[in-house]
């Protein structure tokens, strides 16, 4: 392991409670503030960050046979996708 694979790690797994916090309008600060747009803009940065080392630092081929780099993309792109929709469906 080196510094990058760190790097990757921690954008992937910071990537999610920003998100979290934005669609739920809970004030948390992020590097754009406080706000919820903040919160989710600083997520996908994060999370576009973290795809842009992957493919400097590996190959496409090894991303897609590596579990838990496979893992850790589907729950956060998953809850991108899906996670506005199960907050509403949650609150009811």
């Amino acid at each position: 392991m080196d510094i990058i694979d760190f790097l990757i790690g921690a954008f992937l797994a910071n990537a999610m409670p920003h998100f979290i916090f934005g669609i739920t309008k809970t004030k948390f600060l992020g590097m754009f503030g406080y706000s919820p747009k903040g919160n989710i803009i600083y997520a996908l940065v994060q999370f576009i960050i973290c795809v842009v080392l992957i493919t400097l630092k590996y190959e496409f081929a090894t991303i897609l046979t590596n579990g838990l780099f496979i893992g850790g993309f589907m729950v956060l792109f998953l809850y991108f996708i899906f996670g506005k929709f199960l907050l509403d469906q949650f609150n009811k």
